[in-house]
Protein backbone atom coordinates (compact mmCIF):
# COMPACT_ATOMS: atom_id res chain seq x y z
CA UNK A 1 0.00 0.00 0.00
CA UNK A 2 3.06 2.53 1.10
CA UNK A 3 4.24 2.49 -2.57
CA UNK A 4 0.97 2.61 -4.17
CA UNK A 5 1.09 -1.62 -5.72
CA UNK A 6 5.17 -0.51 -6.76
CA UNK A 7 6.68 -3.27 -4.84
CA UNK A 8 4.79 -6.37 -4.13
CA UNK A 9 5.48 -8.42 -1.02
CA UNK A 10 5.69 -12.41 -1.42
CA UNK A 11 3.53 -15.23 0.34
CA UNK A 12 5.61 -17.23 3.19
CA UNK A 13 5.40 -20.59 1.94
CA UNK A 14 7.13 -23.18 3.71
CA UNK A 15 7.67 -26.86 2.68
CA UNK A 16 7.83 -29.27 5.59
CA UNK A 17 11.19 -31.67 5.82
CA UNK A 18 10.58 -34.53 7.88
CA UNK A 19 14.00 -35.06 7.87
CA UNK A 20 15.53 -32.29 9.60
CA UNK A 21 13.81 -29.84 12.55
CA UNK A 22 12.85 -26.53 11.71
CA UNK A 23 12.99 -23.95 13.82
CA UNK A 24 10.44 -20.63 14.06
CA UNK A 25 10.50 -17.46 15.63
CA UNK A 26 7.90 -14.98 15.67
CA UNK A 27 7.99 -11.60 16.59
CA UNK A 28 5.62 -8.71 16.80
CA UNK A 29 5.93 -5.30 15.51
CA UNK A 30 4.01 -2.55 13.59
CA UNK A 31 2.81 0.71 13.88
CA UNK A 32 0.07 2.09 16.86
CA UNK A 33 -3.39 1.01 16.09
CA UNK A 34 -4.49 4.57 15.18
CA UNK A 35 -2.25 5.16 12.61
CA UNK A 36 -3.41 5.65 9.01
CA UNK A 37 -1.94 3.53 5.96
CA UNK A 38 -1.53 5.07 2.94
CA UNK A 39 0.46 5.68 -0.13
CA UNK A 40 3.72 7.57 0.69
CA UNK A 41 3.17 11.26 -1.07
CA UNK A 42 6.73 10.84 -1.93
CA UNK A 43 6.16 7.43 -4.04
CA UNK A 44 2.74 9.36 -5.78
CA UNK A 45 3.67 10.33 -9.50
CA UNK A 46 1.86 13.71 -10.40
CA UNK A 47 -1.60 13.31 -10.11
CA UNK A 48 -1.52 9.39 -9.87
CA UNK A 49 -4.31 7.86 -8.31
CA UNK A 50 -4.00 6.04 -5.07
CA UNK A 51 -5.19 2.49 -5.60
CA UNK A 52 -5.77 2.02 -2.26
CA UNK A 53 -8.50 3.52 0.22
CA UNK A 54 -6.75 5.15 3.10
CA UNK A 55 -7.54 3.03 6.25
CA UNK A 56 -5.94 2.19 9.87
CA UNK A 57 -3.29 -0.45 11.21
CA UNK A 58 -6.22 -1.89 13.50
CA UNK A 59 -8.61 -1.90 10.79
CA UNK A 60 -5.75 -4.14 8.63
CA UNK A 61 -5.09 -6.37 11.47
CA UNK A 62 -8.87 -6.81 11.90
CA UNK A 63 -9.35 -8.00 8.59
CA UNK A 64 -6.00 -10.45 8.77
CA UNK A 65 -7.88 -11.90 12.11
CA UNK A 66 -10.80 -12.52 9.74
CA UNK A 67 -9.54 -13.87 7.02
CA UNK A 68 -7.77 -17.24 5.97
CA UNK A 69 -3.95 -17.55 4.88
CA UNK A 70 -5.48 -17.52 1.03
CA UNK A 71 -6.71 -14.59 1.09
CA UNK A 72 -5.79 -11.44 -0.18
CA UNK A 73 -5.21 -9.24 2.99
CA UNK A 74 -5.21 -5.68 1.00
CA UNK A 75 -8.76 -6.81 -1.15
CA UNK A 76 -10.93 -4.95 1.29
CA UNK A 77 -9.11 -1.44 1.36
CA UNK A 78 -8.65 -1.51 -2.86
CA UNK A 79 -10.05 1.04 -4.68
CA UNK A 80 -12.90 -0.01 -7.82
CA UNK A 81 -10.77 1.64 -10.58
CA UNK A 82 -13.18 2.49 -13.47
CA UNK A 83 -11.67 2.01 -16.90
Amino acid sequence: VMTNGRFKSVKHRVVANGTKSRVSMIYFGGPPLSEKIAPLPSLMQGEEDSLYKEFTWFEYKKSVFNSRLSDNRLGLFEKIIAS
